[in-house]
Formats: C-alpha cells, sequence, structure tokens
C-alpha cells in the first residue's frame, strides 16, 4: 500500500455497517488518510427482489438510486464524527471480487460483522473467507456497540514469522490510538487432558521459552514504535475463549491468518470464528502474503 492508500469501509444501510463506518472514519483521521466509502450493487441485493416485477432495466435504476442513497447517508455520517475527506462510490459485481479488488489500494478494509444486500452475511459465510485468505490489506470487522476509548490494543501472537504482520500492525493501531498494546500468546496445549502430564517444571520450562521467543519477536516490532507501552501475556488458555473476554475492554483486537501452536488458523478456523462472533470490540484480521 502506499502513504495515501485510504481506509475503505463497505456499507449496505444495516446498523452493523453503520457502526463500520464510525469506526473507520476515526480511524481515517488518526492515520491522516481518505476515507473511501464503498456500497456493493449485486443481483442478490433486496432492492432487486422488491423490483423483480419491473423491468430489468427499471429495477437496476431504482437499485442504484438505493445505494447512491445509502453511500451518502455513509457519507454523512463520516463527517460528523471525524474530520477526514471522504469519496463514496457504488461498484456493481460480486461482493467478494469487488471488496477484494477495492483492499488491492486500501490502507484498510473495515466491514460491519453482519450486513444486508451486497454483503449479507459477509463475515458467516464465502465472503468472509475469502476476504480473510485474498485481502491485500488488513480486514476490521465491527459490530454493534460502544467503543472503548481507554482499553489496550490486543494482539495475539505465536512466535512464528506469519505472526509478525498481526504485531505490526497491532503496533501501528496502537500508537495511531495512543493505547498500550497487550501481546498474548498460548502455550504449552490447551485441555486439562494435556496438562495431566505436564509436571509444574516442565510447564514452567515452556513458560520461559515462550517468554524469550515472544520478548524477541516483540522487540524487533517496537522499533517502529518505541512510544508504545507493552505488555506480554503468556496464557495457558485457549486462545478464542481467552482472547474474546480480553474484547469485553480492548479497544482492537488484531489476529494474523496463518500461524502455528496457539494461533494455527486463527483467522480460518473455530478460532477466529468465535472471536470475529462474539468479540465485544472491533477485531482486525492481517493476511499472511
Amino acid at each position: 500500500m502506499t502513504s495515501n492508500s485510504p481506509v475503505s469501509v463497505a456499507v449496505d444501510g444495516s446498523g452493523h455497517a453503520l457502526e463500520a463506518v464510525r469506526w473507520a472514519a476515526k480511524a481515517a483521521q488518526r492515520f491522516g488518510r481518505q476515507l473511501d466509502v464503498v456500497t456493493v450493487l449485486s443481483s442478490a441485493s433486496p432492492a432487486f427482489g422488491r423490483l423483480s416485477m419491473q423491468s430489468d432495466k427499471t429495477a437496476l435504476a431504482a437499485a442504484r438510486e438505493a445505494a447512491e442513497a445509502t453511500a451518502t447517508a455513509a457519507e454523512e455520517l463520516a463527517l460528523s464524527v471525524a474530520d477526514v475527506t471522504v469519496t463514496k462510490r457504488v461498484v456493481e459485481g460480486k461482493p467478494s471480487l469487488v471488496l477484494r479488488d477495492v483492499s488491492t489500494r486500501s490502507h484498510l478494509l473495515v466491514l460491519g460483522r453482519r450486513g444486508l444486500g451486497g454483503v449479507r452475511g459477509l463475515l458467516l459465510g464465502s465472503v468472509s473467507t475469502d476476504l480473510a485468505a485474498h485481502s491485500e490489506c488488513p480486514v476490521v470487522v465491527v459490530s454493534t456497540g460502544a467503543f472503548s476509548d481507554s482499553g489496550p490494543v490486543v494482539v495475539g501472537v505465536d512466535g512464528s514469522v506469519d505472526s509478525t504482520g498481526a504485531l505490526d500492525q497491532a503496533f501501528a493501531a496502537a500508537a495511531s490510538m495512543k493505547a498500550p498494546l497487550r501481546v498474548v500468546h498460548s502455550f504449552g496445549g490447551f485441555t486439562d487432558e494435556v496438562f495431566q502430564g505436564y509436571s509444574g517444571q516442565i510447564l514452567e520450562n515452556l513458560r520461559v521459552n515462550a517468554q524469550v521467543v515472544i520478548e524477541s519477536q516483540v522487540a524487533d516490532a517496537a522499533e517502529s514504535h518505541p512510544e508504545v507501552a507493552v505488555d506480554i501475556d503468556l496464557t495457558t488458555d485457549a486462545p478464542a475463549e481467552y482472547i474474546s473476554g480480553l474484547s469485553e475492554t480492548a479497544r482492537l483486537i488484531v489476529v494474523g491468518t496463518r500461524g502455528h501452536g496457539g494461533f494455527r488458523g486463527l483467522a480460518l478456523g473455530s478460532t477466529s470464528q468465535a472471536i470475529l462472533h462474539v468479540a465485544q470490540c472491533p477485531v482486525m484480521v492481517v493476511q499472511n502474503h
């Protein structure tokens, strides 16, 4: 991405999308970037269904008019919550393909957890899986509810090279929010059955080894943002449950798409789905290319 790449937000008029606009507008202001409001107009849009008795041409014109109104409402909302320059556009096509293309020119792509119209089920089915795997920029998933202005940014890491991108983005987000960063790593195993065979000394050795690996990884990432206060949080709890609990007071959760150990498949499997469905704060998914 270039230094002038915008923060992009997908809107469809749903409550979750409006929350995404609020978050995206403030993020664009923090990063000093333009906000790009995108409404995806697809044949699956309810506007087409409501107008199915009319001609295709009439239905398309009416659907586009509705989409333009949705984009305009999002623009007005963004300008009311942030000092930011806004562009808006309606793009026809398949939502996953349109938004994947948008991601190639964006600093961030912000989406509501659930939607309607062209982005229905955006983070519950094939579209979300596609974006998590193929987006060219980090994707931020926003649900309805108040955003915390005092909590930390929380990032899940596993010590792998693939989790470095998530850590870098978490530092950048924390710096922009003037927030502390909590780096979470789960080690040792995730069930009582696993731990029954572990002595206290073995667990302590695992913890010490994990501390060394994560401290080294954090030190490398911190060079770009030395002003960010960092807390390393080592746990033997299951990642999804532990991080979801932290989301109650966090400003942002950051996870990567691939890794090993405690965070393997974090953004593509059951762990990521659990976090995306129940997190009480926005979740950033960072792709590893």
